[in-house]
């Protein structure tokens, strides 16, 4: 009987976990967007994490598509933005959320914390990019990962073809 019950205990662990990211998420976002609004403490966000460099190859062009789109972000609200402004998917060690900025563009980030053996970069920022429109909902890139995934699944561990 007590070993039926771990995974139950397991999953609901997790799906409370999941729920206090994802309040802890709102005022995530107002601090990054915060640290946005001079060069030199996005300068000092880009640095804090590595992962950025996917996206933005250089500080400077990070720099470059932050001082575009930084009005648009300067003043979000305290309480968290109605559901057609903003949208939050939580799991147990981080998020994904969407915002949308005062001019319409919307700004993704991906957050993420340390859990057992999985040792996240820097401060944990993995993407913020901004975009003229939401990012696609959870089950259309759900359907995206899969098809990709459909491409890549015989891939061998340098990249290319198993021998």
């Amino acid at each position: 009987m007590g070993i039926l019950a771990i995974p139950i205990v397991l999953v609901l662990f997790l799906f409370g976990q999941s729920k206090t990211v994802e309040a802890q998420a709102w005022p995530v976002i107002r601090r990054v967007a915060l640290r946005l609004q001079t060069d030199a403490e996005a300068g000092r966000l880009y640095r804090a994490n590595p992962a950025l460099a996917r996206r933005y190859p250089t500080e400077e062009a990070f720099l470059e598509q932050v001082r575009a789109f930084r009005p648009q972000f300067a003043s979000l609200p305290d309480p968290r933005p109605k559901a057609d402004r903003y949208e939050c998917h939580a799991g147990p060690n981080g998020f994904r959320a969407s915002v949308q900025g005062s001019g319409g563009t919307w700004i993704t980030l991906e957050v993420r914390q340390d859990i057992l053996l999985e040792k996240v970069p820097g401060e944990g920022l993995l993407r913020l990019e901004f975009s003229p429109t939401r990012e696609s909902s959870r089950p259309k890139r759900r359907a995206i990962r899969k098809a990709a995934g459909a491409h890549t699944a015989f891939r061998g561990p340098s990249g290319g073809l198993p021998a």
